[in-house]
Formats: C-alpha cells, sequence, structure tokens
C-alpha cells in the first residue's frame, strides 16, 4: 500500500482508531471461515522470546519490545489490519513489516474501520457481520503473544456505511444496533482482545461538519455513550474500556481545545461519578512540531502534560497513549534538524508518560511512508515532509527512535538498580 490516500481514503483504510460503529471491528459472514487464515498464519512465526515472568529476565533487553515487556508496559504499533492482505510472502512488504513489528511492539492497536475498508467491509448491511479480516488480526495476535487493541463506535462519516448514515433509525433502533454490535464483536472475540476504545472522538472534528453521527443522533447528554461502556463490560468483564479522543493531551499546544477537554473531563467525572465501568482515557496524541520550536518550549510543555495526566488520573481511570506521532511540516531548518528535534520531543513526551504512570505508549501508522500525514490532503503541515514517526519509510530508525529506546533503557536500569 505505497501510494498516496485522500483523506477520505485514508480514514477508511486506516481510521483514528478501529473497529468501530462508525461502528467497526472485521469479512465472511460469521458463520463462516476464512480461507486466508490457513494460508498466511502458518508463514507468521514470533521472532521474540515469550513475554517475561515476574521471576527473572534470561538476558538484558535489546528490542524495544524486550525493553517494554521488562518494564511492564505496553509498547504499540497503530496501523489497519487491512494490511494483512498484504502480509504474505509473494509481497514484498511481508518480508519487512512482520519481522519489525515483532521485534519492536508487543500490542497491536489496529487502526482500522472495518465498515467501509475496501477489502471486506465489516457490518456490509445492519444484519450481516463478516469477521475474515478480524479473525486473522486476532490470530496474529494469539500466535506471536501481543496483546489487541480495537475501536467499537465512531461517527465519522468517511466510515459510517450508508445504510446507517441514510437509514431512517428511531433512537431506540439506534441504540439496539449499538448494542448488537458491542455484543457481536465483544462476545466473539471475549477473552481474545484486551482493550476496547468504546467510544471514539464524541464531539468529532471541529474542522469538519458530519463527523459526529452518534452525539448528533442520540442527544447531547451523553447517556448512550454511558449505555456503551456498560454493554461493553457485560460483554467482556475482563477487558480494558477506553474512552478515546484529540485536543484534550497538552495546554499550550494547537491541537488543544478547552472546551473539548472540559467536556472530555466532566463526561468521565460523571461516568465514575455513576459507578459506569470506564477504565481509561486514551489520549490520540497528534502533535506538531511547530510547537516545541525552539527546544526551549519542551521543559513547559512537558509540564502542562504532567499535569494533564494526573488530573485525569485523579478521577480514577488510567491515562493511555493511543495514536502519537510528530509532523514536521512547517518547520524551518535542514532535515537533520528536524529529525533532532523530533527525537528530543519522542523522548520527552515518553519520558513524561512513563514518569506519570502512563503505562500504554502507541505510535501510530509507525513508519514515515504508512503515515496518514504523508498525504496533502490532511493538513495543516501534512505532505511529504511531515515526516511523523520514529522510522522512515524504509524501516531505518530515525533518531526519534533512538530516543525512545534511551528513555527506555532508563527506566530499565532505574528498575533493576534497586
Amino acid at each position: 500500500m505505497n501510494k498516496k490516500l485522500s483523506r477520505r481514503d485514508f480514514l477508511r483504510l486506516a481510521g483514528v482508531t478501529s473497529a468501530g460503529l462508525a461502528l467497526s471491528a472485521c469479512g465472511v459472514k460469521a458463520t463462516e471461515t476464512p480461507t486466508s487464515i490457513a494460508t498466511i498464519l502458518p508463514t507468521l512465526t514470533a521472532t521474540n522470546t515469550p513475554l517475561p515472568t515476574a521471576t527473572a529476565t534470561l538476558k538484558p533487553p535489546e528490542t524495544l519490545r524486550e525493553y517494554a515487556d521488562a518494564l511492564g508496559i505496553e509498547f504499540g504499533g497503530n496501523t489497519g489490519i487491512g494490511y494483512f492482505q498484504d502480509w504474505n510472502p509473494g509481497n514484498p512488504e511481508y518480508g519487512k513489516m512482520v519481522p519489525f513489528f515483532l521485534s519492536n511492539f508487543n500490542l497491536f492497536a489496529d487502526g482500522w474501520d472495518e465498515l467501509q475498508n475496501p477489502y471486506n467491509p465489516f457490518r456490509p448491511s445492519q444484519t450481516a457481520f463478516d469477521f475474515s479480516m478480524m479473525d486473522l488480526y486476532v490470530k496474529y495476535l494469539q500466535t506471536n503473544k501481543i496483546k489487541g487493541q480495537i475501536m467499537l463506535i465512531w461517527g465519522n462519516k468517511a466510515n459510517t456505511p450508508q445504510w446507517l448514515s441514510k437509514g431512517n433509525f428511531s433512537e431506540n433502533d439506534l441504540l439496539d444496533i449499538i448494542e448488537n454490535h458491542i455484543n457481536t464483536v465483544m462476545g466473539r472475540y471475549r477473552g481474545k482482545i484486551q482493550e476496547y476504545e468504546v467510544v471514539n472522538e464524541i464531539l468529532g472534528t471541529p474542522w469538519e461538519s458530519g463527523n459526529a453521527y452518534w452525539y448528533d443522533h442520540l442527544g447531547r447528554n451523553t447517556d448512550w455513550v454511558k449505555k456503551c461502556f456498560v454493554w461493553a463490560n457485560q460483554a467482556d468483564p475482563n477487558a480494558k474500556l477506553l474512552l478515546n479522543d484529540f485536543g484534550i493531551e497538552i495546554p499550550g499546544t494547537r491541537i488543544y481545545y478547552d472546551n473539548r477537554n472540559e467536556f472530555i473531563y466532566n463526561l468521565i467525572r460523571d461516568m465514575k461519578n455513576s459507578g459506569v465501568p470506564i477504565n481509561g482515557i486514551a489520549f490520540q496524541m497528534h502533535l506538531y512540531g511547530l510547537d516545541f520550536y525552539p527546544e526551549t518550549k519542551i521543559p513547559g510543555l512537558m509540564d502542562a502534560l504532567s499535569q494533564n495526566i494526573q488530573k485525569y488520573k485523579q478521577l480514577g481511570v488510567d491515562v493511555y497513549v493511543t495514536e502519537f506521532d510528530l509532523r514536521l511540516g512547517g518547520l524551518s531548518g535542514t532535515t537533520e534538524e528536524k529529525f533532532a528535534l523530533q527525537g528530543k520531543v519522542y523522548g520527552a513526551i515518553l519520558d513524561t508518560c512513563l514518569s506519570a504512570g502512563v503505562k500504554s505508549f502507541t505510535i501510530f501508522n509507525m513508519i514515515d511512508r504508512l503515515s496518514w500525514l504523508e498525504t496533502p490532503e490532511n493538513p495543516p503541515n501534512s505532505g511529504k515532509d511531515a515526516d511523523p514517526c520514529p522510522w522512515d519509510g524504509n524501516y531505518q530508525p530515525k533518531p526519534a527512535y533512538y530516543a525512545i529506546l534511551d528513555v527506555m533503557k532508563k527506566y530499565y536500569a532505574q528498575k533493576t538498580s534497586g
């Protein structure tokens, strides 16, 4: 999948999260067995040792995944499970992506919206489900001892199927559709997928209308959000249930909205006070390098991030980072200078998060070539100079990768020195 994608196509291909009803979660009818699993999965062998036990570590960590395992944190890669369509021995991407993923990540966050994906629409009609791609994804998780994280409910218009967006449904009809979706997806994968972004981007996107389908159709008192979490908890009481959003992460950056943060904070506080089962707030954390230039701004922004994390943790929820990237578009200077700044920000963000008790940190799209920001149709500051990931388009590490590694080494040394 090397072609450049429009914003609409990207949202279909790599979502901002996944399994969502925008509804989401993944092709053959539920009663069929996908044939692709048998042909692809036998070649997907794990290259890592099993997750370390609490008693001993056989050897010092070397890879990011080994460090994350040793530290007891989740270090995730977020990409669309549609890429499994291309992860076969006959595709050049296979020999790169699979070993790359297994050596770096212990969490696979599915950045795909399966309702409208170009391979296998997950829910092609109100009554039909297609689990082929999702089954393959789950088998991959189990084979390689990787945790899974998917999204359930999202109201983005580019990912809402026509049967839903053009249907004439009452409020009760829509609630039944959501409840059925949650029960069907989580019931099928109970105990196999560990984390769910139950609701994503409740308020939509401030720069584009029509991206808050559920908020617009189910009333603005958010009782429907609470019901989603109750249904999700009933479907799998052991799963971690998250509320995922952007613009709520770091006060002082350009994608931070006071009103949005206040809305999400008050909603979570109300949910906790009402006994609604929610485990975490998920910060997407799509950031701009421009906010951190000059680099003398970094310490102040890290203080703001740390305080914001603690504010949410005081509500009794954990904080997750689910879609981290740092676009470089708009920055002046040489490529080396921009990459150096990016590395400092990556390191500072991860260090601040770990220090504040964040135990799950995920990179969005992982390599520059696969990033949603590679297309100029995702402004501002996107395009060929965005370069938002720790690895370039050829899976080669950038300074951001080494900054991540240095932070993990620091915390590993602290853990083992005692």
